[in-house]
């Protein structure tokens, strides 16, 4: 995960604050139950975006061959792009 729990917290509760600032939204939960769901989604992404990378990175492994020179970084990029767009995971 690129970024802590706490930090997860902290672009949360930042998020619902500027919403709530801007009359954007009205809650129909209380702030602290919208807060909990916000981290929750946040964290849910997070993972999703974990498991993808592990994924790209095994098909990379068993896809590679000795001497073969390309640019691990740029195929890690298209295959993670293409794996998210099948699966609707936004990155």
């Amino acid at each position: 995960m690129k970024l802590t729990k706490e930090q997860v917290e902290k672009v949360s509760a930042s998020i619902i604050e500027r919403l709530k600032g801007k009359d954007l939204v009205v809650f129909k939960a209380a702030e602290p139950k919208v807060l909990e769901r916000v981290n929750e989604i946040i964290l849910a992404n997070l993972r999703a975006e974990d498991s993808l990378d592990k994924e790209v990175e095994e098909i990379l492994k068993s896809h590679s061959v000795e001497g073969q020179k390309i640019d691990y970084r740029k195929m890690f990029n298209m295959v993670k792009g293409k794996l998210a767009r099948e699966r609707g995971i936004i990155l």
